[in-house]
């Protein structure tokens, strides 16, 4: 994983690495444009409205999103803004960031703005970005951060795919978005990914079982998955979920294990769960915050892995509805 240069540590920060299959050209204007980021700029669930900003360094920057308040059925109208600090097409971007209102976003009393610094390196015809957010009062809103970013990279990786030229099919991937639609109420379907009884009936790709499952499915609560492969090796998954509201979303951090038990790698997971067509759609997003060797590869192989567990996942709930 590349490395980057990033602000001084003060309080609670963000640090967040995510790779782009496109040039960095791209990534600058789909990040500057206007109304290309308002396609794409904040969490699932929000649609933007109106972005305004500069590449005039003393210049202010205002965005204003619609969508549905995390963890309820409350549509809310949310402003951010700051003022251009620095800039440097197509490398680097620094402007500081606060809420219009802070209480909007179900924060109290802290700093009124923070600073954000993005660098964007060219890898091999993709993009690295490096996200820097600093400093935030306490763990909580951290945490809340964290999430609507990664949310909002993730309709980010989406938008891009959607807008640059074909690439060859070949290529390994650096990120995973699936999307899977179940005839279930989403009650249900949301369960079942975090009852630990009802995890075991269908984790794991096929021929997978689940000896052991341990959820603790709140904010900040911990869980771990052991599996047992076809042929009887054990390996498993640990984490901690940074953000948890039923029935509508959730992020966790995972910790997938070796058959020794040994960590080899790092993931960010969100997983998002909206009615639809009398049904649940569910989209899925990773990708490594920490990687492995041959990321790509690891990568291809848990997009299959998923597909499966979630083939799997449709003749549970299936059952559960009978």
């Amino acid at each position: 994983m590349s490395t980057a240069v990033m602000e001084p540590k003060t309080g609670y920060e963000i640090s967040i690495t995510r790779t782009f299959d496109a040039p960095r050209e791209l990534v600058w204007k789909a990040w500057t444009n206007p109304e290309m980021a308002k396609e794409w700029m904040g969490p699932r669930g929000f649609t933007t409205t109106e972005f305004t900003t500069s590449n005039e360094p003393g210049a202010l920057w205002h965005l204003t999103m619609v969508g549905q308040r995390p963890g309820s059925e409350q549509m809310v109208t949310l402003g951010q803004g700051g003022t251009i600090l620095e800039v440097k097409p197509p490398e680097l971007l620094k402007y500081t960031f606060g809420w219009d209102n802070r209480a909007s976003v179900g924060l109290g009393d802290g700093p009124k703005e923070n600073v954000i610094t993005i660098r964007f390196e060219e890898q091999g015809g993709r993009t690295v970005m490096h996200f820097h957010q600093a400093p935030f009062a306490t763990e909580s809103e951290r945490d809340g951060h964290n999430g609507g970013w990664n949310s909002a990279f993730d309709s980010f990786a989406e938008f891009i795919l959607r807008v640059q030229p074909a690439r060859d099919p070949e290529e390994l991937p650096s990120e995973l978005h699936l999307r899977r639609f179940f005839a279930a109420p989403r009650q249900l379907v949301f369960d079942a990914w975090t009852k630990p009884e009802m995890v075991k009936e269908w984790w794991g790709p096929k021929g997978f079982t689940i000896p052991a499952c341990e959820i603790d499915a709140r904010q900040g609560g911990e869980f771990f998955i052991q599996m047992k492969m076809p042929d009887g090796t054990l390996c498993g998954l640990k984490g901690r979920y940074v953000e948890f509201y039923p029935p509508y979303r959730f992020h966790y951090i995972g910790t997938p294990l070796d058959k020794d038990g040994n960590a080899f790698a790092e993931t960010w997971t969100s997983v998002y769960f909206e009615e639809k067509n009398g049904g649940t759609e569910v989209v899925l997003d990773g990708h490594f915050t920490k990687s492995p060797l041959n990321a790509g590869l690891h990568i291809k192989g848990a997009r299959e892995g998923w597909k499966q567990m979630l083939d799997k996942l449709e003749v549970f709930v299936e059952s559960r509805r009978m």
